[in-house]
């Protein structure tokens, strides 16, 4: 009752959504302040405020919202669910361990490239990697890595969805430039980011994919720009398949183990 159906979505499950986005956004916000960045009526969002807080979803700490901790349950959750997940947890450790840089694995979902573990060895501007926030697929190396396995007209797709925005000088911008760049990773097999996410970040990613083929996200390093050279490149290049390979294979022996122990499995 009350909620404006516009077709396939709820209008008032969209603007509860993009108050707890905003929250995030500000790193906390007034009421006052929310009102103005989502030019909602005050009583609008006061009400969606008070069922988030309500169920657990935000928190009001002297008059500042934030996201409640009921969140930290949800991630741990979606971090679990599958076993590629939780067997990724080990491979982002062992890879760091090794190399010595910040390791990640990261999915696509809905378009965008969301890290799921970051093992960070240094305190570098990469420390975006661990806060499970949303980037674009076009100026991250996992993101590259990821849908230079996608059909070119799935791609097409998330272009016209979220475009292709100018990150930083060294961003791509055009179709031309992103498809070009995919054939290139095609190619090499793997991925690289030269400051086109954020300044003095370098990062090379390689798709992680399943038995049945489908990629399931992607493996990466990164670090500050001014300790990548030529030499450097080939090795971690190197090292990275070398993870990948090995990653891939523990899926592969977890898939034959759940379906061997699957109740559903038929053993005629």
């Amino acid at each position: 009752m009350g909620s404006k159906d516009t077709g396939r979505t709820l209008e008032t499950t969209k603007l509860s959504l993009e108050l707890l986005e905003r929250i995030v956004e500000l790193d906390g916000a007034s009421l006052t302040e929310l009102t103005e960045v989502t030019n909602l009526a005050k009583s609008t969002v006061y009400n969606h405020l008070t069922t988030l807080s309500e169920h657990g979803y935000v928190v009001n700490e002297n008059n500042q919202y934030y996201l409640g901790v009921k969140f930290c349950h949800l991630g741990q959750y979606v971090k679990h669910r599958k076993s590629i997940y939780r067997l990724a947890e080990d491979a982002v450790s062992r890879l760091a361990d090794e190399v010595e840089l910040d390791a990640d694995f990261a999915v696509e979902e809905h378009g965008r490239i969301v890290s799921l573990y970051g093992d960070l060895t240094a305190d570098t501007v990469s420390h975006f990697l661990t806060d499970g926030r949303s980037f674009y697929v076009h100026s991250t190396a996992s993101g590259r890595a990821i849908i230079a396995e996608y059909s070119d007209e799935h791609v097409h797709t998330i272009i016209d969805r979220w475009g292709l925005p100018q990150e930083t000088e060294q961003s791509t911008t055009t179709r031309e430039e992103l498809f070009a760049e995919l054939a290139t990773v095609r190619e090499r097999g793997y991925a690289i980011s030269h400051e086109e996410s954020i300044p003095g970040l370098w990062s090379i990613s390689m798709a992680v994919t399943e038995p049945q083929g489908g990629v399931c996200g992607a493996l990466s390093l990164s670090c500050p720009i001014y300790l990548v050279d030529h030499r450097m490149k080939s090795t971690l290049a190197e090292v990275l398949q070398r993870h990948v390979e090995r990653f891939e294979d523990e899926i592969e022996q977890s898939y034959t183990t759940e379906r061997s122990t699957s109740p559903h499995t038929d053993s005629r």
